[in-house]
């Protein structure tokens, strides 16, 4: 009997009366009931801007400080203690089997979304020597995308989620084009993908250079706000 990933109990996945009579395999989830409701799922009312969780929908005050709306973001959950956690154990320990925790919730949100060309933000080339995978791609199950980004080299920062929102707010450009880049964002609708929205400082460093290689627009899908 598989386990939950997260909390490690036997699934019990409920079974159907047409599963029952149809004779096919059961689909063998990774993640159980109790788990994965304790995830908060970002309902109709959000920052139009930003994707936050809030009571109406209007632009937030975080997105109205910005005055710049050239980027829409949209998120799956908020960044809850439930989403804390798990980041933590996936992205920060390295656990790489939690990524199929979060394939399907992404890959629902991305079939709402409308684009020509997936671009996940990178990782630099430390965190992949430490972790050894990046965790935004590490969800992508069947999704053609393409890395037309890249982190600089010198770009030796602390990691943001050890930063103060001023400090975030202050990063230098971390990013610059692939070579390939141009004859792929040329004209085209493109999507960013990102773990968490925090200031969205990162999200709007990729897509000024998304813009310099002569994308037609660019939006954002993050997992969590």
């Amino acid at each position: 009997m598989s386990k939950c990933l997260l909390c490690h109990q036997p699934l019990r996945p409920p079974m159907t009366l047409a599963q029952f009579w149809c004779w096919q395999p059961l689909p063998v989830p990774v993640v159980c009931q109790r788990c994965i409701q304790q995830f908060d799922r970002i309902s109709a009312t959000h920052c139009p801007q930003c994707g936050r969780q809030q009571t109406k929908m209007t632009v937030c005050h975080d997105c109205d400080r910005w005055g710049d709306q050239r980027l829409q973001n949209h998120a799956v959950y908020t960044y809850n203690e439930a989403m804390k956690a798990y980041m933590q154990q996936y992205k920060f320990q390295g656990d790489y089997a939690l990524r199929q925790v979060m394939m399907a919730p992404l890959q629902q949100a991305l079939m709402r979304e409308t684009y020509d060309v997936l671009v996940p933000i990178p990782v630099n080339q430390e965190t992949w020597q430490a972790r050894g995978f990046n965790q935004v791609t590490g969800w992508l199950r069947n999704q053609p995308f393409q890395q037309v980004l890249l982190v600089t080299a010198d770009h030796k920062e602390q990691p943001q989620s050890a930063k103060t929102r001023q400090q975030r707010l202050l990063t230098q450009q971390p990013f610059s084009l692939a070579p390939n880049a141009a004859r792929v964002l040329a004209g085209k609708q493109i999507l960013l993908l990102d773990d968490v929205y925090t200031t969205g400082r990162t999200l709007r460093h990729a897509a000024t250079q998304i813009y310099l290689g002569g994308a037609k627009a660019v939006t954002s899908l993050t997992l969590a706000r």
